[in-house]
C-alpha cells in the first residue's frame, strides 16, 4: 500500500505545494518539495498558469526557469539523424536483460548525463511605469485622526511584580 505524501513549502512549514503558490515563488526552480510534487501533478500546475495568463495577459507574463535534476541517465542519440529519442535512468538500464541492452543501443548512441533540466514555468507580475504624480486623499485623513486622539484616553500603568528573594 503507498502512502500519500504531503508536500510542505520549504519556506514556509505549513504551507502546502499547491500551484497558485508556487507559480509566483521565486524559488519554485530549487525547491525540492516543488520538484517532487512537480512530477506528478505536471498537467494540473501547466493547466493553472496558462489559465492564469490567458484571462489576464495585461497583468501577466510567463517566465520560464530551469529545474536541474541531479541523477545519473542514460541519453539515448539516434546515429543516422542525431536527434536525442530518449533519456532514460540508468537503474533502469541496470535492470534490464542483455537482449533489451543490445535491442535498445542497436544504431544509437548512449551518453551517461549528470542532470537533466526541466523547463517550469512561472507567473509574473508585469512591471507598469508610473507616468503621473499619484494623490491621496490626505484632507479626510488629516481630520480623522484628530478626533480618534480626543477620545482616547490614556490607560493607567500597570504595576511590575517584584521578584521573592529566598
Amino acid at each position: 500500500m503507498k502512502k500519500s505524501r504531503l508536500h510542505a513549502c520549504e519556506i514556509k512549514r505549513h504551507r502546502e505545494v499547491t500551484p497558485p503558490l508556487c507559480a509566483v515563488c521565486r524559488r519554485v526552480g530549487k525547491c525540492r518539495a516543488f520538484r517532487i510534487w512537480y512530477q506528478s501533478h505536471r498537467d494540473e500546475y501547466l493547466d493553472f498558469v496558462l489559465d492564469i495568463c490567458k484571462r489576464f495577459p495585461d497583468k501577466y507574463t510567463m517566465e520560464v526557469d530551469f529545474m536541474a535534476e541531479k541523477q545519473t541517465f542514460v541519453q539515448i542519440v539516434d546515429m543516422a539523424t542525431g536527434a536525442i529519442e530518449r533519456i532514460v535512468n540508468l537503474k533502469e538500464i541496470v535492470a534490464m536483460t542483455p537482449e533489451e541492452k543490445l535491442e535498445l543501443s542497436r544504431n544509437k548512441n548512449l551518453f551517461v548525463v549528470t542532470h537533466r533540466l526541466e523547463p517550469i514555468v512561472r507567473v509574473e507580475l508585469k512591471k507598469s511605469v508610473i507616468t503621473e504624480p499619484l494623490q491621496f486623499a490626505e484632507n479626510t485623513a488629516a481630520k480623522a485622526a484628530p478626533e480618534a486622539a480626543e477620545n482616547v484616553e490614556p490607560a493607567p500603568p500597570a504595576a511590575s511584580k517584584t521578584r521573592k528573594k529566598k
